[in-house]
């Protein structure tokens, strides 16, 4: 066991979309069990807002909790179209330097937007520290974000398949159950829940296996007028793949 009391990742959706989805979670015990359960968004309001209290209430956590989230913790530094991180890791949202408006037509503008402010509510009002804003150690913070799309790929050693279809979701759950996650009788899991799964497993290695586990990207800063900007990525890291190709394991 960790001295953590659980590592939850959570994959986000867009809380300014007509009928909001729920977000699925998965969180993971020290022995590596994970549970799955979903988080609602509060009512967004007008003005495209969402209250920061409301927020940390709807994504409420216990003392000790780790928590990875599969969205954008911050903004892009002035001037640039997107993160650092973002762009060393290719993926296909993009952060800018001002919080976008969820506009029809704007892609991933509602699904930025929340995260940018979703983080900012935990950080303000959980207390939650984030990494080299907080501390300087991985492992003494307790709020990262996350980016599947880049930790699959890094994993995989053969193609995984499309991630909504049963193959895909399969060799996905199969991967993590190899890398320490017991899903007991989950059953073949949605992609979305493999996607919580993944982030909330990434903040486990940030406990029990940190050598396993980087940062991608610039160091996270704070604005004068309290703007969050860049951040890192939490990725698998090089030693954990060499390792891989050495044992030949999947």
């Amino acid at each position: 066991m960790t001295d953590a009391s659980r590592f939850v990742g959570w994959d986000l959706t867009d809380p300014f979309a007509r009928a909001p989805r729920p977000v699925d979670e998965a969180t993971v015990d020290g022995d590596g069990r994970v549970r799955f359960s979903q988080r609602v968004w509060p009512k967004a309001r007008e003005g495209h807002g969402l209250d920061p209290e409301a927020l940390a209430e709807a994504f409420a956590v216990r003392p000790g909790d780790v928590v990875v989230v599969d969205g954008p913790q911050a903004l892009a530094n002035p001037g640039a179209k997107v993160r650092e991180a973002e762009a060393r890791l290719r993926a296909p949202g993009r952060t800018p330097d001002v919080l976008p408006l969820p506009l029809p037509g704007v892609p991933f503008a509602g699904f930025v937007r929340g995260s940018v402010l979703l983080f900012a509510a935990l950080r303000a009002h959980a207390r939650l520290p984030m990494l080299d804003l907080d501390t300087p150690s991985l492992s003494h913070a307790r709020l990262f974000e996350a980016f599947p799309g880049a930790t699959w790929r890094a994993l995989a050693v053969e193609k995984l398949g499309g991630k909504s279809t049963p193959e895909g979701r399969a060799r996905r759950q199969a991967l993590l159950e190899s890398s320490g996650l017991r899903f007991g009788d989950a059953g073949t899991c949605t992609h979305d829940q493999l996607d919580a799964a993944l982030c909330a497993w990434l903040g486990w290695l940030t406990r029990t296996r940190p050598e396993h586990v980087t940062a991608v990207g610039l160091p996270l800063t704070l604005d004068t007028d309290g703007t969050l900007r860049e951040g890192r990525i939490l990725d698998r890291a090089h030693v954990m793949r060499t390792q891989r190709l050495r044992t030949g394991s999947s």
